[in-house]
């Protein structure tokens, strides 16, 4: 079973309101340039948020494999 997290639901609901945004502002509707900034930059901010955490633990788990390497090669000595 997957776990979805809150922050992939945010970035999801913050995707499709910016297209609403983005079509109301094209067909001639309410949607302020201000409104269309604010979610896009949101929406970033989600990505960026969620990239950083994801190579993080690709980070720690690089360094785990490589000590790991370490004590495997100690041992053949």
């Amino acid at each position: 079973m997957v776990k979805v997290s809150w922050i992939d639901i945010a970035i999801i609901l913050l995707f499709i309101l910016a297209v609403y945004f983005i079509l109301t502002r094209i067909f001639g509707h309410s949607a302020t340039d201000l409104t269309i900034s604010f979610t896009l930059f949101t929406l970033l901010g989600g990505l960026l948020y969620k990239l950083n955490r994801e190579i993080g633990e690709f980070k720690i788990k690089t360094i785990n494999s490589f000590k790991m390497l370490k004590e495997d090669i100690k041992g053949l000595k």
